[in-house]
């Protein structure tokens, strides 16, 4: 993945303002196009009243002054390639087209913006861009200082989309950074601790795994400069990669595709990516692909 333009959707929220430094660092890093976006709606019981034209006139003329502004932090931050957008219409329909018409390569915006509500950790313009965005998208954490990635977590189940994701990583790693950790998650059909019991299933389902996921990393290593570490564990493929996130809490970055084995477009993102990106606190890497088999 080449990171040439950026698509950074603000709302001149706290967090928006926090995803603009990231989106910042990272068209620096990779001497790449910054457009800064906002979409503008008057609000719908604006009609109800004799002077929505002026009240529509004003959300504009404020909007304008609140891009230009972001814009000039943008530029002041150090993104010397940077320009502003505004156009008018709900937020994430209009940032999706955006990015399919603008030729994008990766959207980076906040988890969450004016609503500042804690139980929609993502937002519901966020999950709707990550869902339907045809590039990948970088959900930031207003929480944490923008960052270099340099330690990455790639959870992959071996589909095309997890190596979509993988291709990802190369592009985005530090150089000099402490690595790579390619995550595969065994996720059994049933419960090997109990009934019904298969013989040889464990060992058969370790066995492929283990030399996939080799095969894997041996690829990735060949486009690298870091360390890249095959590690396995045995549950839920969300669950275990929020773990290692836990037990490792020096990751700045994880990478994971977006597909969803049901193929059914509501739920483009994944059950496991959508946790990921709900649940981290990190930087969360979302990268589209076709569904695996």
């Amino acid at each position: 993945m080449l990171v040439k333009k950026i698509l950074c959707p603000v709302d001149f929220s706290a967090g928006s303002k926090q995803a603009l430094r990231w989106a910042v660092r990272l068209a620096t890093e990779a001497d790449a196009e910054l457009v800064v976006f906002h979409a503008w709606q008057t609000p719908a019981v604006a009609a109800e009243y004799a002077f929505a034209a002026t009240m529509t006139a004003q959300l504009q003329e404020a909007a304008v002054q609140a891009l230009a502004a972001d814009l000039e932090a943008a530029r002041s931050l150090g993104a010397s390639r940077a320009s502003s957008r505004l156009v008018n219409g709900p937020a994430w329909s209009m940032i999706v087209d955006e990015v399919a018409a603008g030729g994008f390569d990766i959207v980076v915006m906040g988890k969450h913006g004016r609503t500042g509500l804690k139980r929609f950790l993502i937002g519901s313009v966020a999950e709707n861009v990550v869902r339907r965005a045809s590039c990948p998208v970088l959900v930031v954490p207003t929480e944490r200082e923008p960052t270099s990635f340099a330690k990455v977590l790639v959870p992959v189940d071996f589909s095309a989309c997890s190596h979509a994701a993988m291709d990802a990583v190369p592009a985005l790693v530090q150089p000099g950074g402490e690595g790579i950790t390619l995550l595969h998650v065994i996720d059994l059909p049933v419960n090997y601790h109990g009934e019904p019991k298969i013989e040889g299933l464990m060992e058969a389902v370790d066995k492929r795994g283990t030399e996939t996921l080799e095969r894997w990393a041996g690829e990735l290593r060949a486009k690298v400069s870091v360390p890249v570490t095959p590690r396995s564990r045995i549950g839920r493929a969300a669950t275990e990669s929020l773990a290692v996130l836990d037990e490792l809490p020096a990751f700045d970055l994880v990478v994971v595709g977006s597909h969803g084995r049901t193929g059914l477009a509501r739920a483009l993102i994944g059950s496991v990516a959508e946790k990921i990106v709900r649940l981290a606190p990190c930087a969360v890497l979302v990268v589209r692909g076709h569904a695996g088999p």
